[in-house]
């Protein structure tokens, strides 16, 4: 059984996965630019062609996220990564 978050989780990352795509080859016309949005620990890359508006898909992306997480889209919980010692540089 899926729960909302994770249809929304779904459709997120088939569009992301179809924006990587069409980024892929290289253009004639100009070269590739990637398009950046990076919300707590969340991070999404788009490489636009002329059939996306990425404002238009950052905004949507954006809602999505706001209506699955809420208030805890902003948090980042880093209580199990692991602790690495200082080092020293030489």
């Amino acid at each position: 059984m899926t729960d909302s978050s994770s249809e929304v989780d779904m459709v997120i990352s088939e569009k992301a996965m179809k924006n990587m795509m069409a980024g892929e080859g290289p253009s004639s016309k100009s070269p590739a630019m990637t398009h950046l949005l990076r919300i707590g620990t969340f991070q999404l890359e788009v490489a636009p062609n002329e059939d996306i508006d990425v404002r238009a898909f950052f905004n949507e992306t954006l809602d999505k996220l706001i209506s699955a997480y809420g208030d805890r889209l902003l948090e980042i919980d880093v209580k199990g990564l692991p602790v690495q010692p200082p080092s020293m540089h030489g």
